[in-house]
């Protein structure tokens, strides 16, 4: 399979992509009504307008997707994100084998990840 991409499903498109453009600063490549295109590098996400909002979960133990943003330094990236009104799951970033990451909700409820890696 060539060139995957992600399909994001939200409760409100005008929200979404306001947060995801403005906010996360996601190139957005196509505008339909009813659905988004967004470009991030290489990879493609496809978002489309539910007529329900997301369920709660808890992120890292219910079966969910995520995207997952690299940065460069995940400390300044909080900051940033946090003085846009982006709300986090937890108090601190965690870490695994890879590197340090934080989880926050988009305004549709949906969990991402910005993540710095390991050198």
């Amino acid at each position: 399979m060539d060139n995957p991409s992600t399909l994001l499903v939200v409760h409100n498109l005008n929200i979404s992509k306001e947060f995801y453009v403005n906010v996360l600063g996601l190139e957005l490549m196509e505008e339909h009504n009813d659905c988004l295109k967004f470009n991030i590098g290489h990879h493609i996400v496809f978002m489309f307008q539910s007529g329900m909002e997301s369920i709660e979960y808890e992120h890292g133990y219910n079966a969910n997707s995520t995207l997952v943003f690299t940065v460069q330094n995940l400390d300044e990236k909080i900051r940033d994100l946090k003085s846009k009104g982006v709300v986090f799951v937890h108090e601190s970033p965690n870490q695994n084998r890879w590197g340090r990451y934080s989880a926050f909700k988009d305004p549709c409820g949906i969990v991402h990840e910005i993540m710095e890696f390991c050198t």
